[in-house]
């Protein structure tokens, strides 16, 4: 693998207008946790999402942090474990099941299936998971 590319901790992607049915500004806050020795980098792809499974509704991402925006990697230190966090806009309140969905044109994106809603919108996830 080429020598990774280093970016910034934080990045603030552009926001559209908000959905309807949408009853809070507040994003959607997914953390996520990397296991000691899951990987020496990280990064994320700007087509990750949350995906309603019960319908077409979309969440796209508008922040993240601890983490590199494709091309560039974010090193871990070695045995460490990591954690990062990415936010998401507001989905309808009728959304109740949804996928975290990182959708690239190469092999090994993330996957979270079957997240189920809650009132505080905050999410705790693994890798690997």
């Amino acid at each position: 693998m080429p020598a990774p590319l280093i970016a910034p901790i934080v990045r603030t992607l552009p926001v559209e207008a908000a959905q309807d049915e949408v009853l809070s500004e507040d994003p959607i806050v997914v953390h996520i946790r990397c296991a000691p020795d899951y990987a020496p980098y990280v990064r994320i792809w700007q087509s990750t999402f949350l995906l309603d499974q019960a319908s077409s509704i979309t969440s796209e991402m508008i922040r993240f942090e601890n983490i590199s925006l494709y091309p560039h990697w974010y090193p871990i230190p070695d045995g460490q474990p990591h954690q990062f966090t990415l936010y998401f806009r507001q989905m309808p309140r009728s959304v109740r099941v949804f996928d975290l969905a990182e959708i690239i044109p190469e092999p090994r994106g993330w996957f979270f299936p079957s997240i189920r809603r809650n009132d505080a919108d905050v999410y705790w996830l693994d890798l690997p998971n």
